[in-house]
């Protein structure tokens, strides 16, 4: 039986982007969803959608719980902070020596 009862809750998901010939390609890794991009953002943008149409059929299933658990995904409310590491990255110029 499903409870009729719900909850927001949050994940923390990892994006990996790097490029592919002219394009982008991202990955989240802990869901294993992937998407492109002409751009990096666009990327992004399009892995945002990919992950959350993931997410709603799971849910329209039935079965969000279960793969989250499954793949050691543990949700938060709100307020909790953060226990995993933000990693970040960029790519800068910088003058060497001839």
């Amino acid at each position: 039986m499903v409870s009729d009862r719900s909850q927001e809750v949050f994940i923390e998901l990892s994006v990996l982007v790097r490029r592919e010939g002219n394009r982008f390609a991202s990955w989240c890794p802990e869901l294993d969803v992937a998407s492109c991009g002409d751009t990096i953002d666009e990327a992004c943008d399009n892995l945002h959608d990919a992950i959350d149409l993931y997410l709603d059929t799971l849910s329209d299933e039935g079965e969000l719980m279960q793969v989250l658990q499954d793949r050691s995904i543990n949700p938060t409310h709100k307020d909790e902070p953060c226990d995993r590491p933000i990693l970040s990255s960029w790519r800068t110029g910088v003058t060497v020596p001839a």
